[in-house]
């Protein structure tokens, strides 16, 4: 049946207030602030398109030029009122805006040159170099900061920071199969994206029993973690100082390699090591994955992941197999004294001779212009016990 000539007027109507940005039905007052020369200012008005361009119409202030912030993203009125938009300078710093007028950040390439338009900074241009590794794309800039695969910035680390992050959600943090990924599980979620430990994740350990079972709650993603859920929060938690951006979240087996063809470390296929280092990530092919803290004399090791029934601290066998290993017996203390409440219902500390059998290893590069981690506390020489001790200092 054809269209009449209302219905495509109605059809024309709606396409055009979509375009317009923050439009809705019924030409929407939108509220926000507008900072300029004279002030913050509290500014409601309308959105109009006219000759190509977007203009705010406001009666709030007299001076419509300025940075206007609503609720779905920023914008910048040039004089007149109307918006910016591609890549602006203002105030000596380049942005960059939508055809909408809508400002974006990250990576972003204009006329075959790749820009980094910093959202920590205001999003204001950061010129960066680019290097090509087998399988992504990674920008660093000339003082070797290093910027993630979403095209944001990394805030160098060390190994002892590392690892103390790892110990946060230890002893409160429930195994939960697709925690920490969204909830159609492709990809990092909201509490993998956060900076701190999710008080939720504490209020579902406190309702469980010594006889939890994580097939029970699967994808209940909100409370708790699964191994990748665990070790993606690590990375950002250490890397990041803002929620909501990037995130590290993948299948557990690719993590080491992954993170090796970053640049962030060395890669080796799995087989039965004999060199653990603090921090050093392994993968296990078959879907687990876990953050090194130390080795012992007797070859055990002492390591935290998030393995039913929670993120823990555990000792592997020995290298002849004893259970009652020096790393069973060191992570038993620990979780002992600085767990209680955790060790009461979950008492088992030890974990099988595959965890040093079995896993594929990633070790970070440390101490070079363009190493994303450095280790000044001296972890990686250390045996388990000693860097224990260091990374509990502050508890």
């Amino acid at each position: 049946m054809k269209k009449t000539g209302l219905l495509r007027a109605v059809l024309l109507a709606a396409v055009i207030l979509i375009a317009i940005p923050g439009a809705a039905s019924g030409a929407e007052v939108l509220r926000g602030t507008l900072k300029n020369s004279t002030g913050v200012h509290q500014v409601k008005g309308k959105w109009k398109k006219k000759n190509g361009k977007y203009y705010f119409i406001s009666s709030s202030v007299k001076e419509k030029r300025g940075w206007l912030t609503l609720s779905n993203g920023k914008y910048y009125l040039k004089k007149g009122g109307y918006c910016a938009t591609g890549q602006t300078k203002i105030g000596g710093k380049y942005y960059y805006f939508r055809k909408n007028g809508k400002q974006r950040t990250g990576t972003i390439t204009i006329k075959g040159k790749t820009y980094f338009f910093d959202p920590a900074n205001g999003g204001a241009r950061t010129e960066v170099k680019t290097k090509q590794n087998k399988k992504l794309v990674h920008a660093y800039d000339s003082d070797g900061t290093w910027y993630d695969a979403k095209g944001y910035p990394i805030q160098k680390a060390t190994l002892k920071k590392l690892l103390q992050t790892a110990l946060k959600p230890v002893g409160q943090t429930m195994y939960v199969w697709g925690g920490g990924w969204n909830q159609n599980d492709t990809g990092s979620g909201l509490e993998s994206t956060t900076i701190g430990v999710s008080p939720r994740w504490k209020q579902f350990f406190k309702r469980q029993s010594s006889g939890y079972d994580y097939r029970k709650t699967r994808f209940q993603v909100h409370d708790g973690l699964d191994c990748s859920g665990f070790v993606a929060w690590v990375i950002y938690n250490t890397f990041n100082t803002e929620s909501g951006h990037g995130g590290y979240v993948m299948l557990a087996q690719k993590m080491a390699k992954t993170f090796s063809e970053w640049g962030w470390g060395k890669y080796k296929s799995a087989r039965a090591f004999k060199d653990w280092r603090a921090g050093d990530i392994m993968s296990l092919a078959s879907g687990h994955v876990y953050i090194v803290i130390g080795k012992c004399e007797d070859g055990s090791v002492v390591l935290v992941h998030s393995s039913p029934k929670g993120v823990m601290i555990n000792g592997t066998v020995s290298r002849s197999g004893k259970v009652k290993s020096k790393a069973w017996k060191l992570a038993k203390s620990y979780m002992k004294k600085y767990y209680p409440e955790w060790y009461k219902k979950y008492p088992d500390v030890s974990r099988s001779s595959a965890y040093l059998n079995r896993y594929a290893r990633m070790r970070w590069n440390l101490g070079t212009k363009n190493s994303v981690m450095s280790d000044p506390d001296g972890l990686r020489k250390m045996n388990a016990k000693q860097v224990l001790r260091v990374i509990f200092s502050n508890k």
